[in-house]
C-alpha cells in the first residue's frame, strides 16, 4: 500500500516539501492553496467533497442532505 503525503508549496512558490500525511490533513488542506495530500488520503478528500456537493444539491433540491436519495 502506498503512503500518503502532503506536499506544501514554499513561500518562493518555486519548491515543495514533502512529508507524510495524516488524517487531520484531509481537513486542513481542503481549502489550502499551497499545499495538499496525495494517495489514499487524496483520494477520500475527493470522494467526501463529491458527496457533499451531492448532499448539497439534494438539499436545494428540497430532498434532504441524503445523497443517495433518488426520486
Amino acid at each position: 500500500m502506498t503512503v500518503s503525503k502532503k506536499v506544501t508549496l514554499a513561500a518562493n512558490g518555486e519548491t515543495a516539501t514533502v512529508a507524510a500525511a495524516t488524517i487531520g490533513d484531509i481537513f486542513t488542506t481542503l481549502f489550502s492553496m499551497d499545499s495538499c495530500v496525495t494517495g489514499f488520503y487524496g483520494l477520500t478528500q475527493k470522494l467526501g467533497l463529491v458527496a457533499a456537493g451531492m448532499a448539497g444539491q439534494n438539499y436545494r433540491l428540497g430532498r434532504g442532505i441524503n445523497f443517495i436519495k433518488v426520486d
